[in-house]
């Protein structure tokens, strides 16, 4: 592992999550637990280009993502939003890029938070690429556990593409 996947598994750790029985849902109630603040999921029809977001509000973190991409993109981005909340990044202002409708729900004059869009490249930005690592070693956890089907979905609804895909090697 690289000094920056030891850093973001050190956090991973101090989650104490019992990763053996890894199910996304009760995962994010752990994190919920720990930090003593509910995390709501909104699925969201983002323009093409916006992933997910993540707001910090008074009382609840708001995990929003795209609710047009495949479930297992759907999981990946959640998870990327998570790593921004455990890993303490920053917010940012994001009222000036986000949809009037979205701006509507979340009830706020300045909303702070981060935004996940596509071709953004990461090498510019240390916290997103140690959220895409949080991500990565937990993924990474549950190959051995066989568990990531719990958090990715089934790769595939064609049950022989599926098995094709799902014998493709994942570098460990």
């Amino acid at each position: 592992m690289t000094q920056k996947q030891d850093a973001v598994k050190a956090v991973i750790d101090k989650l104490d999550y019992d990763f053996d029985h890894f199910e996304l849902n009760g995962f994010i109630r752990h994190v919920e637990c720990l930090l003593r603040r509910e995390i709501i999921l909104v699925p969201f029809a983002f323009n093409p280009g916006l992933s997910a977001m993540w707001v910090r509000a008074e009382t609840a973190h708001y995990i929003f993502y795209n609710d047009r991409t495949h479930p297992i993109h759907q999981a990946h981005s959640i998870l990327h939003e998570i790593g921004h909340i455990v890993l303490n990044h920053a917010c940012r202002p994001i009222d000036q890029v986000l949809p009037p409708e979205l701006l509507k729900l979340l009830q706020t004059l300045q909303p702070q938070g981060r935004l996940r869009k596509a071709g953004l490249p990461l090498r510019q930005d240390p916290e997103e690429q140690e959220a895409e690592m949080f991500v990565f070693v937990i993924q990474k956890s549950l190959l051995p556990k066989r568990r990531q089907v719990e958090v990715m979905g089934q790769s595939s609804s064609n049950e022989a593409l599926r098995k094709w895909v799902d014998s493709m090697a994942f570098d460990v």
